[in-house]
């Protein structure tokens, strides 16, 4: 595995790196809610639902850029939705569909439905121990330091910086500086670390970061970076 040298800082991105979302964001979870709404949605079409929402992204980004984007999260609901279903229906089911996705889209900023994946702490550990700088840094509407609070990073972490606040979201250059400032380092001192090629790796290294490790859990990703299947793997990979 190709390592990199040992930086002063690291970035964390959060959702699906260091949070794990709970089954409400997955298939099942999905079926239940329309079922509240009177959506019939099938999680056999789950695979075509990730491919939905991915696409989502890619729609909303060429229309808003890198701007900060509320938004995005009922986008990427309501494309769900559709793929497992809903877009077979009639345009009487169209509010239907929309009071569902903002159900979902309600839930997601609920701590209470995410946990920490297990190779969190041990990793935050190692690299705390070693002296190393940890931040959080996400594209999202959440307070982080709710975040941080809720699931006890304090004692981890010196900074989050959210692109609610700073206006701009990953892969902008701007973002992974505000982190790195907030951390006191320069961004040729920090490596980022998340599960997104492009917002987490290829922008990252746009942005001029020493590096960037991708968290590829599901083994879904080819790239010519660092990448590891678990955060147990972090401090091997930055030499520690």
């Amino acid at each position: 595995m190709t390592s990199l040298p040992t930086p002063r800082a690291v970035l964390f991105d959060v959702d699906f790196t260091l949070l794990e979302p709970n089954e409400m964001f997955f298939a099942e979870g999905y079926r239940s809610i329309g079922e509240r709404f009177g959506l019939d949605l099938d999680t056999a079409r789950w695979p075509a639902a990730e491919s939905a929402a991915y696409a989502a992204v890619k729609t909303r980004r060429e229309r808003t850029g890198l701007a900060h984007d509320d938004g995005i999260y009922e986008a990427i609901a309501v494309a769900v939705i559709g793929a497992m279903g809903a877009e077979d229906l009639d345009d009487g089911h169209a509010d239907k569909v929309v009071a569902c996705a903002a159900a979902v889209t309600a839930e997601w900023v609920k701590l209470d439905n995410f946990a920490l994946y297990d190779d969190v702490l041990p990793c935050l550990e190692r690299l705390r121990d070693a002296g190393l700088r940890l931040a959080l840094v996400s594209n999202t509407s959440r307070d982080l330091g709710e975040v941080l609070a809720h699931f006890a990073l304090e004692t981890f972490m010196q900074a989050a910086v959210a692109s609610s606040e700073t206006g701009l979201m990953k892969p902008s250059p701007q973002i992974y500086a505000a982190a790195a400032a907030a951390l006191g380092v320069g961004a040729g001192e920090a490596v980022m670390v998340g599960d997104n090629p492009r917002d987490d790796v290829l922008g990252a290294l746009d942005a001029g970061l020493a590096g960037a490790v991708l968290l590829d859990r599901k083994g879904h990703w080819d790239y010519p970076v660092p990448t590891i299947r678990s955060l147990t793997e972090l401090p091997g990979v930055l030499g520690i």
